[in-house]
């Protein structure tokens, strides 16, 4: 197989930048500030620390997205098209950054990671970048069409984040009722934003696919980005903890992102025989 020149440039420089990224994390900062030791009471491989370690990854995968925009953008603006694909980058960065990252979370710094938290925060890295990149991709290839799959799938961003109040019982936070209207409410609304949006922007639907991605990357990237940069006390930059944005449980996890699917497809298939012809 044959890889372009900018393909490997771009690769290297993300390489690098993500290595980089973990050295500082996990090594050269304050663990204790990054995450959160001692808050609650929280210690080091705690389920809520665990979670930071993970989440990590998403956080480094949405700088590494906005830095992609910006180079993306550059080129935009001296009027030089370049082609990259960037399956090619995510595949790269899957081979060799992931190694180098398990090596620097499980062999320095302290605590060493075991190998099932170092693994999780590698994949969260990898799989935000194939997720980020390719929204970059979309909105330079058309960004008007772009800007409509954002629109729509920031609809999905309750759902995507909020459908965890399933588990909320169990903790004594909210009762049971609450938690299953409250679920249904959240489908329903989905639902609602979505068919809305067909319906005004009929003539250029967003496919369920782009309006999925876009709903994935604000969701999982772009706010645990915002919150780190933002929304964070100050010289207290630390790691969001990953049940903020995830069902603890497994399988609560998989019936959430079935839920997305079903609403987003659903949506569509009747807009689009609504408005057949």
């Amino acid at each position: 197989m044959k890889f372009k020149k900018e393909e490997i440039i771009l690769s290297v420089f993300v390489i690098l930048a993500s290595l980089g990224a973990y050295l500082y994390l996990f090594v050269f900062a304050d663990r204790s500030i990054v995450f959160l030791y001692g808050h609650m009471g929280l210690k080091p491989f705690d389920d809520m620390t665990t979670g930071r370690y993970w989440m990590a990854g998403f956080i480094v995968s949405g700088f590494l997205t906005l830095l992609y925009l910006a180079i993306c953008v550059f080129f935009m603006l001296v009027n030089k098209h370049v082609k990259i694909n960037t399956g090619t980058v995510v595949i790269f960065v899957a081979t060799l950054a992931v190694p180098g990252i398990l090596s620097i979370t499980m062999a320095t710094g302290e605590p060493k990671m075991p190998f099932r938290i170092a693994v999780s925060s590698a994949f969260a890295l990898v799989s935000g970048i194939a997720i980020g990149f390719s929204v970059v991709d979309d909105w330079m290839a058309d960004f008007k069409s772009s800007l409509i799959c954002l629109f729509s799938g920031l609809g999905l961003v309750p759902l995507l984040l909020l459908f965890r109040i399933l588990e909320l019982p169990q903790k004594g936070l909210v009762t049971r009722s609450v938690s299953v209207w409250a679920t249904i409410f959240l489908i329903a609304g989905g639902f609602v934003w979505l068919a809305a949006t067909f319906r005004l922007f009929r003539k250029s639907r967003p496919t369920p696919v782009l309006v999925l991605k876009n709903a994935l990357a604000t969701g999982y990237i772009g706010l645990p980005l915002v919150h780190y940069l933002f929304f964070t006390p100050e010289n207290i930059p630390y790691i969001t903890a990953s049940d903020n944005f995830f069902a603890d449980n497994l399988i609560l996890r998989l019936c959430n992102w079935l839920a997305l699917i079903a609403v987003v497809f659903l949506a569509e298939k009747t807009m689009r025989q609504k408005f057949a012809g």
